[in-house]
């Protein structure tokens, strides 16, 4: 019981992102840019010089790495970042920046430049990639529970192609997963177009019968062109096997466009039977183990104790009984 408790304790306590040497803060500032991200406008075949700042606004020095990284459109819109390791492509491929580690002092920063070149067959439309900046080597956690983070800074470099603006949307195929024993639906769409946008689904499960299972309207955030996602629903319950079909549609008035779906195919399979011993909760291993001389079980301790309780009852019981019926036998009268 103690060491659950401890276990608990150590789940329940906050994270936070503290070396050993101090607190970690990382920042990433774009230079002469009005917003919060690059956002520049080039003509294929064009190049542009721009610079980045990268500051430690933590309390100890670190090595942190900075690199390039594609981005994507996480499930339900927004954004996202690839992670160090992956592989760079597209716009990425657009930008001068080496990857690099760098020892930055606590409170201090360091600017570094870099070039856009726009391809000179691109076509119009957005094209986004970003920059990272994080930690060089993990931060090790302490504790009985412990996790190693990487704290990431990220700054988008948007870039607009002019042209003709084209917004456009696909929707794909619907797919089904169990999440804590509920239903999660999700159907995949993709941003056919050449500009960011920001739709509002409507969702709705229909059952073979044509029945309405469930509804529901999600407001994506932003959905960047050239990419893929999901819309992502879940459910308050499980949903039994079967065939359904999901109604979906899809809508950014602000740039005038929509997408309709009224029958896209979901099948559910049953889910499989849990491989048990009987005797044993399933998904537990059965223990076979011998009784280590001069100790007891916790479980077979108890037994015994109970036991010899009850035993000790019953004797104290008949021992009184007996005394009594003594007691009360009469006496041999003397002739």
């Amino acid at each position: 019981m103690l060491a659950l408790f401890a276990l608990l304790a150590a789940l329940l306590a906050p994270i936070t992102a503290h070396a050993q040497e101090g607190k970690v803060e990382l920042a990433l500032r774009p230079i002469d840019q009005t917003g919060q991200f690059f956002d520049v406008t080039l003509r294929p075949g064009e190049t542009m010089t721009l610079e980045v700042e990268l500051a430690n606004v933590g309390d100890a020095a670190i090595a942190v790495r900075t690199y390039a990284s594609d981005v994507y459109t996480i499930i339900n819109g927004g954004f996202g970042a690839r992670l160090r390791d992956e592989p760079q492509t597209g716009t990425t491929l657009w930008l001068d920046y080496t990857t690099d580690v760098l020892q930055l002092p606590a409170g201090q920063g360091i600017r570094r430049t870099f070039t856009v070149a726009v391809p000179a067959e691109a076509e119009p439309g957005e094209y986004i990639t970003s920059l990272l900046l994080e930690n060089d080597e993990p931060i090790r956690g302490s504790g009985d529970v412990a996790l190693d983070q990487v704290v990431r800074q990220a700054v988008a470099v948007v870039v607009t192609v002019p042209g003709q603006r084209l917004p456009a949307l696909a929707i794909g195929e619907a797919s089904h997963k169990m999440v804590a024993d509920r239903s999660v639906v999700a159907v995949v769409l993709e941003n056919t177009g050449n500009v960011r946008l920001k739709p509002a689904a409507e969702f709705v499960l229909l059952d073979v019968a044509g029945a309405e299972v469930s509804r529901a309207s999600v407001p994506m955030d932003t959905f960047y062109a050239h990419t893929e996602t999901l819309v992502e629903v879940p459910l308050a319950a499980l949903l039994l096997p079967g065939t359904y079909a999901v109604r979906l549609s899809l809508e950014d008035a602000v740039q005038g466009v929509r997408a309709d779906e009224a029958a896209i195919p979901l099948v559910i399979e049953a889910p499989p039977e849990p491989a048990g011993v009987v005797g044993l909760v399933p998904g537990l291993t059965e223990v076979i183990q011998a009784v280590r001389e001069g100790r007891v079980p916790l479980p077979v301790g108890i037994a015994v104790l109970a036991g010899s309780l009850v035993l000790g009852i019953l004797i104290g019981w008949l021992i009184v009984r007996l005394r009594l019926r003594r007691r009360r036998r009469p006496t041999a009268s003397k002739r």
